[in-house]
C-alpha cells in the first residue's frame, strides 16, 4: 500500500507542477479542450478557476491515501496538501506569464479538505462496521 501511495503522490505532484509551469497558450488550449470534453457551457474564465476544485480534490485524495498508509491523523495530509496548493500559487508569482490567484488558492484548499474529509470519514465508517 505504501509503495502505491508514494507512486500516486509523486505522479500527482509532477502533474500539478507540469500544469503550473505551462505557458498561456498551452494552458488555454488544455482548458478549452477539457471544457469541450465535459460540455461546460459557461465562460472559460470561470471554468479555469473552478477546475482548481477538481485538481486539488485529486491532490487531497492522494494525500489522504498516503496519510492513511503512514497512519497519520487526518489534519496532516490536509495541511501538507494546502502547503502544496500555496506553493503552486506562489510559483506563479515568479512566472512572467502566470499570476497568483487568492480565489484559486481558496478553491485549492476547499478541494483538498473535502477530499481528505471524505477519505478519512469513509475510513472511520468502515472501521466502525468492522468492529460490529
Amino acid at each position: 500500500m505504501k509503495k502505491v501511495a508514494i507512486t500516486l503522490l509523486i505522479l500527482t505532484v509532477c502533474g500539478v507542477l507540469f500544469l503550473a509551469f505551462q505557458g498561456p497558450t498551452q494552458t488555454t488550449y488544455l482548458s478549452e479542450t477539457v471544457r469541450g470534453w465535459v460540455g461546460y457551457k459557461g465562460d472559460s474564465v470561470h471554468f479555469r478557476s473552478d477546475v482548481h476544485y477538481v485538481e486539488y480534490f485529486i491532490v487531497g485524495l492522494v494525500m489522504a491515501v498516503f496519510g492513511l498508509s503512514m497512519r497519520w491523523k487526518f489534519w496532516i495530509p490536509g495541511f501538507i496538501g494546502c502547503g502544496f496548493g500555496l506553493l503552486d500559487e506562489v510559483i506563479k508569482i515568479a512566472l512572467p506569464t502566470r499570476e497568483f490567484g487568492a480565489v484559486d488558492l481558496i478553491k485549492d484548499f476547499v478541494g483538498i479538505w473535502v477530499a481528505v474529509g471524505l477519505v478519512y470519514g469513509v475510513r472511520c465508517l468502515t472501521r466502525k462496521n468492522e468492529d460490529k
